[in-house]
């Protein structure tokens, strides 16, 4: 009675770091990405040390990402931040931990949006490192502050309508204090400025008026709001 074919193991001829790396790598090229990432970490384990060790944690990371497990990539490439700080590829490291952050966060934004805070810093420090991944890790950055931009608008708003004035106010403030550029400023300030309105701040709703007057003169916001007051 036949035994069958034992499974061939991995790496089983590589002599160095560099065939087994080429290995595991094909197995990526394949799209078996399970497979692949077990490949890598045996390569980690034999020839530890070596460049092609430090390459298998980024290659896991992106299989783990190319699967969407994105909580397990950004673990992945956030070890080899603290194992490599001074690796020539860090910033591709940063960047992929701030975009598998992101990508984590559901886009809807009336649903919990709990990574995009640690998306950002990651993405901040790609920036900075000033590598390759500097412009679309800026871009990235963007999408997220526009994200959480959005949801704080949201909830604000949401309040707003209810008659929660005292809690839709510091999300407005939230909003135009650290979120300016992103196309909500005018509509967040007005709603900011009305809150006060209808809490009878005259004071407070006469500054957001000269925020206005300051920033958008001729926005039909300021009009909107200068009637009220």
């Amino acid at each position: 009675m036949g035994t069958g074919c034992a499974k061939k193991p991995f790496l089983a001829k590589a002599k160095n770091g560099d065939d087994a790396y080429l290995e595991c790598h094909k197995l990526t090229e394949n799209k078996d990405y399970e497979k692949a990432i077990q490949c890598f970490e045996i390569l980690k384990s034999r020839f530890g040390g070596s460049q092609a060790a430090y390459e298998a944690d980024l290659e896991i990371g992106d299989n783990y990402f190319r699967k969407g497990d994105y909580l397990l990539a950004a673990e992945t490439y956030l070890s080899f931040t603290k194992l490599h700080p001074t690796h020539e590829k860090i910033d591709y490291a940063y960047y992929r931990t701030g975009l598998s952050y992101l990508r984590e966060s559901p886009k809807p934004i009336d649903r919990n949006q709990a990574y995009l805070e640690e998306a950002m810093q990651y993405l901040n420090l790609a920036i900075n490192a000033g590598g390759e991944y500097k412009d679309i890790a800026r871009e990235k950055l963007r999408e997220a502050r526009t994200r959480i931009a959005k949801r704080q608008f949201y909830i604000g708003r949401f309040y707003y309508r209810t008659g929660e004035y005292l809690s839709a106010i510091p999300r407005f403030q939230e909003v135009v204090t650290n979120y300016t550029g992103l196309g909500l400023d005018e509509k967040a300030l007005y709603l900011l400025g009305d809150s006060y309105v209808r809490l009878s701040e005259k004071e407070k709703a006469l500054e957001i008026l000269g925020a206005f007057e300051k920033h958008f003169p001729e926005s039909v916001y300021r009009k909107k709001l200068s009637k009220k007051i």
